[in-house]
């Protein structure tokens, strides 16, 4: 989540602040997950992940990924967001963040299984 603090940009309505959020998370996540491919491949020196582990980083990054596509989808067709589908984006996101930082730095931390499990409901207002 610190990533997001410097991102944050001025929007003058709540759902404006709450669309903006939702870009915000799109771009940290887009520079969190850069180096995923590379790591995957092993070409990352210093840095070795098991199967299981590579498979956990997967879906924990899909899972989030697949929020942020939602949400992105929603506010490109015209449709409002929920602060409720925002905040779970962001909780998703951190949970994601801490797990890929972890593995990363070869620990497997608890933040991994939460973000792999995660089946939040994007809801969105007309």
């Amino acid at each position: 989540m610190a990533l997001l603090a410097g991102l944050g940009a001025c929007a003058s309505s709540g759902q404006g602040k709450l669309k903006q959020s939702v870009y915000d998370i799109d771009s940290a996540y887009h520079v969190i997950a850069a180096p995923m491919p590379d790591v995957m491949a092993g070409g990352l020196p210093g840095v070795t992940l098991t199967d299981a582990q590579k498979a956990l980083v997967k879906t924990a990054s899909q899972s989030v990924f697949n929020e942020i596509t939602s949400l992105e989808t929603s506010i490109e067709g015209g449709k409002s967001v929920t602060s409720a589908a925002v905040s779970a984006l962001e909780t998703d996101f951190a949970s994601f963040e801490a797990c890929w930082t972890g593995m990363k730095a070869g620990q497997q931390p608890t933040a991994c299984a939460a973000a792999a499990t995660t089946t939040t409901t994007t809801t969105t207002g007309n």
